[in-house]
């Protein structure tokens, strides 16, 4: 895709898509300078299915397929239709692909920044913000645009901009001090910062990470409820917008940081997710859950790329609280997260709710307990079922046998799907690498015939020179011939002239 230019989209054309129709002059004015236009060029997909783009696609020119996952084609939008009003395929993430059958012409608008200017325009809060100035609307397009506001509702990204206080900064400034109580979260509007930390009291300072705009800082401490774990200074002058704690934990931590118990935890493991343990590696070898991985709080951020952004995380700790800092952290980079409540369950605890639950009692050893009869590696927990009774024994073998089936035949499955979705990718790269070529082949076939093209014009343009040539040496033959005849004949007269001059001169004297 690429952005179009010179290309000139009638703005009743806009104002006519749904919802931006329901917007206000004065509304849709401002959101229009964020639309943008762009062109998509035969076989070129707008987007693939199970993409989180967050846009809003509407079809200005042109037609579009829909795909499902097994490649076949559900339905067809073509530009002017009254479907074509709506965003293509709008749920995220995209359950289907959009592919141009030929060159289309799109416009594509934020959706989060598209659904807070309409919840702006259809209350009376005329005094919720000042967006006027290019500055402000760029920083708030970023913060939108953040992959956590799409978990925020509308109504609280309003108040959340509402209570963002600014704060004017000099080259020098601390902003936050390791070891302070934390007061308010931060986002670097205009400037840079540098993040330190000190080991000890009277150490050196050591440089974490250097932030710019559009970055946030400060969060770890406000949901955790500690102190500040590193020092924030300015580098250069700079303009920063800052949010209470008390604001920040009711708009934007409960939004963000989800709480599961150890029951609904385990089976969302059982369904795909994955344990995240992020305590210290010291504190994971002594005892952790089984299939857990561990990715310490302090690493997290390094980690980030690492993280599958389709999958389902569990975030767990030994208390709960550096599981929020984690969480938070996480879910504002657009990941799927879930916090263990209370932290990692003892042993004990996990028996005594699976006892008044009436199901055989789930106990979880530490990787030094029973060691002889454990061959897990230290420092792992593992579950097993105690049998409530000598006599079930052979029914529980063949469950246990069943249920084993069932998780292979479930994996296989799995795999097959993915294999075919694998499969279906790779053939919609095929056809768009297939369609790509023939367009290139067919520009390709022009280009050759516009070199023909010239190339016949050249020669021709050769031959009228070569007898342009041929006929001015004739002219030049005739001139030089005519020249020889014009001196013949200006000698003949001037023979004559002296002859008559001869006779004159006789008669004269005689």
């Amino acid at each position: 895709m690429r952005a179009a230019k010179n290309i000139t989209v009638d703005r009743k054309l806009l104002q006519e898509l749904v919802p931006l129709n329901a917007l206000s002059e004065a509304k849709f004015k401002e959101l229009s300078k964020k639309i943008v236009i762009e062109e998509v060029r035969s076989g070129r997909y707008l987007f693939r299915k199970g993409d989180r783009d967050n846009q809003s696609i509407y079809l200005l020119e042109g037609k579009v397929n829909l795909i499902d996952g097994f490649r076949k084609v559900t339905s067809e939008i073509e530009a002017g239709t009254d479907i074509s009003r709506y965003p293509i395929a709008n749920q995220q993430p995209r359950s289907l692909s959009a592919r141009a059958v030929k060159k289309v012409i799109i416009a594509r608008i934020d959706s989060s920044l598209l659904d807070v200017f309409l919840t702006w325009d259809q209350t009376s809060t005329a005094e919720v913000v000042e967006i006027g100035a290019e500055s402000n609307q760029d920083w708030m397009t970023r913060i939108l645009q953040s992959e956590a506001f799409i978990k925020i509702p509308p109504s609280m990204i309003q108040s959340l901009l509402i209570k963002m206080e600014t704060m004017p900064v000099k080259a020098g400034a601390v902003i936050i001090r390791q070891g302070d109580s934390g007061d308010y979260f931060y986002n670097l509007h205009e400037g840079r910062c540098a993040v330190t930390r000190q080991d000890a009291p009277d150490g050196e300072d050591h440089l974490l990470a250097e932030l710019r705009e559009g970055d946030s800082f400060g969060e770890d401490a406000l949901v955790s409820d500690e102190k500040r774990n590193a020092t924030v200074s300015m580098l250069t002058d700079g303009l920063l917008m800052r949010l209470a704690k008390k604001d920040f934990i009711e708009l934007l931590k409960n939004p963000l940081v989800i709480h599961v118990n150890y029951d609904q935890a385990a089976t969302m493991v059982d369904d795909g997710a994955v344990w995240v343990d992020v305590r210290t590696p010291d504190e994971y070898e002594y005892g952790a859950l089984e299939d857990s991985v561990n990715i310490p709080l302090s690493c997290l951020r390094d980690e980030l790329p690492e993280l599958v952004f389709n999958s389902k995380y569990i975030i767990c700790c030994d208390t709960g609280r550096r599981s929020e800092s984690a969480g938070f952290l996480l879910s504002h980079k657009g990941l799927d997260v879930y916090v263990l409540e209370g932290g990692i369950p003892s042993s004990s605890s996990m028996a005594a709710d699976t006892e008044n639950n009436g199901e055989p009692v789930a106990a979880i050893k530490f990787g030094n307990q029973d060691a002889e009869e454990n061959e897990m590696a230290p420092g792992v927990y593992t579950v097993q079922e105690q049998e409530p009774g000598s006599s079930g024994a052979d029914d529980e073998q063949l469950l246990a046998d069943i249920k084993e089936k069932q998780f292979a035949e479930t994996r296989m499955k799995e795999q097959i799907e993915q294999l075919r979705g694998e499969l279906g990718e790779s053939n919609d790269k095929l056809i768009e690498l297939y369609a790509q070529t023939k367009e290139d082949a067919e520009l390709l076939k022009q280009l050759r015939g516009e070199l023909c093209e010239s190339g016949e014009k050249l020669c021709s343009l050769y031959a009228q020179m070569k007898s342009d040539a041929e006929e001015m040496q004739l002219l030049k033959d005739q001139y030089a011939a005519l020249q020889e005849q014009h001196a013949d004949v200006v000698g003949a007269h001037k023979l004559e002239i002296e002859q008559l001059e001869e006779q004159l001169n006789e008669s004269l004297t005689g």
